[in-house]
């Protein structure tokens, strides 16, 4: 899984799944982009900066970049930059969303557009505005974040699960669209992780444990690493003639 000589760009990469998904990247030979907005409270070594700070110091490049994937300019302008600090970008991982909490009877209309216009247009805009990197260098690879909510269902996110199944929709379409070009384009559901997106108000934690166990066939919890690891196979050439797929890294929750 050498990566080196390839750029990557990871959104949401401050914390969670993306920063471990941009630090395994580097970890194997690439340069980085982290891209995105910092969430309001930042963790000890959470945050844009933080998370370039330590791509450096494996002796890769990396550019911190704020930008709201929501916001067409901000994209243009983050593949732009990207372009003029490293060249290009070989690597996409679609990974910032949002996810807000609440009985679908109560998602109003502009709620809903919100969340799509991060979690699903967001998506669709950076593949759009990496595609000519990846044309111009020969091929690529696209790797976005959905969600094993899309597969079981959840109450209470009907938005954010309605969005990751886009993402499903958009992986496959986009594939037969830039396959001719060398460019491909997988997906990763991660199953439930101890991530910021846990922590949600009035959230009982243990029971959720318990549940996640109780519907995993591995027994323990998932760690960020193991989505970056699908990340780095999904980008490198080992994965070479995998397109349109999305794979699950769940634990064995969803084995349908």
């Amino acid at each position: 899984m050498d990566l080196q000589g390839r750029v990557a760009v990871v959104t949401g990469a401050g914390s969670g799944l993306g920063r471990a998904a941009a630090l395994a990247l580097a970890d194997h030979g690439a340069d980085v982009v982290v891209a995105g907005l910092d969430p309001p409270e930042l963790e000890t070594g959470e945050g844009l900066a933080a998370t370039a700070a330590a791509i450096e110091a494996t002796g890769r490049r990396s550019l911190g970049i704020e930008a709201d994937i929501s916001d067409p300019r901000a994209v243009a302008a983050l593949a732009s930059d990207t372009a003029d600090a490293l060249g290009g970008a070989d690597i996409l991982v679609n990974n910032a969303a949002i996810y807000p909490t609440r009985p679908w009877v109560e998602v109003d209309e502009s709620e809903w557009d919100r969340v799509f216009a991060v979690n699903a247009r967001g998506y669709f805009t950076c593949c759009k505005a990496f595609h000519p990197h990846m044309r111009n260098r020969g091929g690529g690879s696209i790797v976005s974040i959905s969600s094993i909510t899309f597969f079981v269902g959840h109450a209470g996110f009907i938005h954010y699960v309605s969005s990751k199944g886009a993402v499903v929709g958009l992986t496959r379409a986009l594939a037969r669209e830039v396959g001719p070009e060398n460019i491909r384009v997988n997906a990763i559901a991660p199953g439930a992780f101890p991530t910021r997106a846990e922590r949600l108000p009035g959230r009982d934690l243990e029971k959720m444990n318990r549940d996640v166990l109780g519907a995993q066939a591995l027994k323990r919890r998932g760690r960020p690493e193991d989505v970056a690891g699908a990340v780095v196979f999904l980008a490198s050439e080992l994965s070479g003639f995998i397109t349109g797929q999305t794979l699950l890294v769940d634990g064995g929750w969803y084995l349908h």
